[in-house]
């Protein structure tokens, strides 16, 4: 498991399993690299917004944001 979130997990499972597949066929396609690439690049950019979600999360003080919710739901509800 990667992160708490399932459906992340799965994705990244995904994309794990279509690297394996191109990097098998991929050789010197020109398309079938450049997709590799992109891969790759994908996969590590989930897995820092992750991580950068998680630190943001770590940051925030919940009864902080417990009260600017309720600031949201006010506004909203005088609109």
């Amino acid at each position: 498991m990667i992160s708490d979130d399932i459906t992340l997990d799965k994705l990244i499972q995904d994309i794990d399993q279509q690297i394996e597949i191109l990097d098998a066929i991929a050789a010197d396609n020109l398309i079938l690299n450049e997709q590799l690439r992109l891969l790759n690049e994908t996969r590590d950019f989930l897995l820092y917004q992750e991580m950068e979600m998680s630190r943001l999360e770590e940051l925030l003080d919940p009864d902080e944001q417990a009260e600017r919710l309720s600031i949201v739901n006010r506004e909203a509800d005088e609109q």
